[in-house]
């Protein structure tokens, strides 16, 4: 079992790969203050402790035609293992669905969809997401607008990385 305890050259790597997740392990190496083959070695670590689970692009929905993000909550019909077994295995085939949720409270998912327009919301909402087996009822939510959307290190990490 690796120690998953991280120190600041560690939180330095992580957050600087969260700004340019193609930066090169030399410019890691710069940020985290150590030497190439010890970042690297860093590097590796954080991937085999997943830690690090995968390296992604960042796409401008709007830019891509993708006019409209949609909140989604869904509320089941029937509870317990199959029902909810059905609802996940489906919404993944959903390709509008960019992220799904398992909650507690009044709703048991939360769907974050993007669409390019009215039109295509309205498909998506009667036809795709109301026969994916199981949903009992929605509740829509449109973005107006996008405060902040980027992946970032916990708090704690972040004042650590800083040291």
């Amino acid at each position: 079992m690796h120690d998953k305890r991280l120190d600041a050259a560690d939180t330095r790597i992580l957050a600087h790969l969260l700004k340019n997740a193609k930066a090169s392990n030399h410019e890691l190496a710069e940020v985290a203050f150590l030497s190439p083959s010890q970042c690297h070695r860093r590097v590796k670590r954080l991937e085999s402790l997943q830690i690090i689970r995968g390296y992604t692009v960042q796409l401008d929905p709007q830019a891509l035609g993708q006019e409209i993000t949609l909140f989604v909550n869904v509320s089941l019909d029937a509870h317990g293992p199959n029902p909810a077994l059905r609802f996940s295995e489906a919404i993944r085939e959903v390709p509008e669905v960019v992220e799904c949720y398992s909650l507690t409270g009044e709703t048991d998912y939360l769907i974050k969809a993007r669409l390019p327009n009215l039109k295509a919301m309205s498909e998506f909402l009667m036809h795709r997401l109301m026969s994916v087996p199981g949903v009992g009822s929605i509740k829509t939510s449109v973005v107006v607008d996008e405060i902040e959307c980027l992946p970032t290190l916990p708090t704690e990490l972040l004042t650590q990385g800083n040291k």
